[in-house]
């Protein structure tokens, strides 16, 4: 064969593997359907699931003991918190980019194409429609989206709790939509001097109520847990419960925790946190010393939730790996559904059609749980970085085209050598 020859058939070999793994990507991230891979020990009831997605195919999914999809709602681009609201009613935080012709006024000509609304609705379970909403628009998607809300009351009347990442800011509503307290973070911290208005500052991802007046508030990127007071005038204390409280800490000065999500308060005060850059699940006491771990990136990729269940479980959302599962007390796996899109938020629901909660669960001293972590090698963490940076950057419909050049490429190649006998 001849150096031209040759040359072509190592560069079609080399554009149908390419092509060939560029497509199957999509088959990857396929939101055909969610499908059981764990079935050791089934739930007893059902899984209620945030899918944020990766081409605006964000989600609401509630899956049966078997992996089943029994409903679901597809109205949002991406898909964050989500909790039932008993028998009839869904509540769903999520965020859809809009084009600059529905877009405030200042969101129009701001240079960046179209503007992004998040919002929390509560809908119908059977029939979907919104029976309740509050909305907010801001420049863009990404970093910009609502990722969790919480419900509660006061004197009998219902409040939310946003946590509004673009802005930087915590802020409760009434049922009219009217403003009952807000915290900045400008107010508690300073902003580093050369990032913009728009930059990844506090990223706050969760809020939880613990009680009257007293917030549970995760602060990602300083790798921090804050509790809020709020005073009967409005005014909010903020005390670091762990982590630097900084966002500039040093590696040294991180603490336990590394962009987290979903910090959840179990019995005795614990707290049962997703390590997502950790690639872990952690527990940590009063003190903020670690005494339970469970994943490692051998097992978990960027997991973004966990919930401590009633028999001892933990429920994980482990979200690069498209996949929600159940952990024993050994730390193994005893059911596992994998969903694709992207997982952000999952809720083991009880009799009642509510989610089981964290707060009055077992802890891991109480329910005899013992840790297990397992780590991959480099070169498999850098491998798996790559697929889920491709699997936000190639779209599902692009797939078949590219499978379908890696295919002719691949025949190109045989008939060169073919050709060259």
């Amino acid at each position: 064969m001849s150096g031209s020859n040759r040359d072509r058939v190592y560069l079609l070999a080399a554009v149908c593997a390419l092509a060939l793994a560029l497509g199957s990507v999509g088959f990857l991230d396929a939101p055909a359907g969610p499908r059981l891979t764990v079935d050791r020990e089934r739930p007893t009831h059902t899984t209620l699931v945030g899918l944020q997605g990766y081409h605006e195919e964000g989600r609401a999914i509630e899956l049966s003991p078997a992996g089943e999809v029994l409903w679901r709602y597809e109205k949002f681009d991406d898909v964050f918190d989500v909790e039932a609201l008993g028998e009839e009613r869904v509540q769903i935080a999520g965020a859809s980019t809009v084009p600059d012709t529905e877009c405030p006024s200042r969101f129009r000509d701001d240079g960046t194409p179209g503007c992004v609304r998040n919002a929390v609705r509560i809908v119908d379970r059977e029939n979907k429609a919104t029976e309740w909403e509050y909305a907010w628009y801001d420049v863009e998607r990404h970093e910009h989206e609502l990722h969790d809300v919480d419900r509660y009351r006061v004197n009998g009347e219902a409040r939310w709790v946003f946590v509004d990442m673009g802005n930087d800011r915590v802020f409760a509503v009434d049922r009219a939509g009217e403003i009952q307290w807000r915290w900045s973070a400008n107010e508690t911290y300073d902003r580093p001097p050369e990032m913009g208005p728009e930059g990844d500052w506090t990223h706050i991802n969760d809020i939880d109520r613990l009680g009257p007046g007293v917030f549970q508030v995760s602060l990602r990127n300083f790798d921090t847990v804050v509790e809020l007071r709020v005073e009967p005038n409005g005014s909010v204390g903020v005390t670091p419960i762990v982590g630097p409280n900084d966002y500039d800490a040093t590696a040294a000065e991180r603490g336990p925790l590394y962009e987290q999500h979903n910090p959840d308060r179990l019995a005795e005060g614990h707290l049962l946190v997703a390590d997502s850059k950790g690639d872990r699940v952690v527990e940590l006491d009063r003190s903020g010393e670690v005494v339970w771990t469970v994943g490692g990136s051998g097992r978990l990729d960027w997991p973004r939730d966990a919930d401590r269940l009633g028999n001892g479980h933990t429920l994980i959302t482990d979200s690069y790996n498209d996949r929600i599962v159940e952990v024993d007390g050994s730390g193994a796996v005893v059911w596992a559904v994998e969903t694709g899109g992207l997982p952000y938020d999952a809720d083991r629901l009880n009799a009642s059609r509510a989610g089981e909660g964290s707060s009055d669960r077992p802890t891991a001293e109480g329910a005899a749980l013992r840790s297990q972590e397992s780590e991959a090698s480099s070169v498999v963490d850098i491998a798996e970085y790559g697929l889920t940076l491709l699997k936000y950057t190639i779209p599902g419909w692009l797939s078949p085209y590219l499978l379908a050049l890696g295919a002719l490429a691949g025949v190109g190649a045989l008939f060169e050598v073919y050709q060259t006998r």
